[in-house]
């Protein structure tokens, strides 16, 4: 996929960096700021955030779908949640940000995009892959 799917979200007041990626951790895009070596060690947090937001649901009883983590740090905040099957969206922001807005920006482009367009089939499912 290429990069300008991200571009847009770059765009809103305080991010930084945004990162598409496969939830296995593949970089699929990333925004033109962004060295392509850390985005894909962003695409691995990512992963290892999500991961850890399942088992904390699973292990207290909840449905083992993460809607988002968010990490709040000094210097600003990552965010990260699901995109389409198989498929995480990471915005790095600074710190004077609207939450919020970043939340309503990546839902809207996850909709706007749509799951044909963001989703990461699975490896080895059918074809040659």
């Amino acid at each position: 996929m290429s990069d300008w799917t991200v571009e847009q979200m770059a765009r809103v007041p305080g991010v930084r960096h945004v990162v598409l990626c496969t939830t296995d951790g593949l970089l699929k895009a990333r925004s033109g700021d962004l060295a392509r070596d850390d985005a894909e060690r962003l695409a691995a947090r990512c992963t290892a955030l999500l991961s850890l937001g399942r088992d904390q649901a699973a292990a207290h009883g909840g449905d083992p779908v993460v809607r988002q983590v968010m990490v709040q740090h000094d210097g600003g905040c990552l965010f990260v949640r699901g995109a389409a099957a198989g498929t995480a969206l990471a915005v790095v922001t600074g710190e004077d940000i609207n939450p919020g807005l970043i939340a309503q920006e990546m839902q809207h482009m996850v909709l706007k995009l749509g799951e044909a367009a963001l989703s990461t089939p699975r490896r080895g499912a059918g074809g040659t892959g």
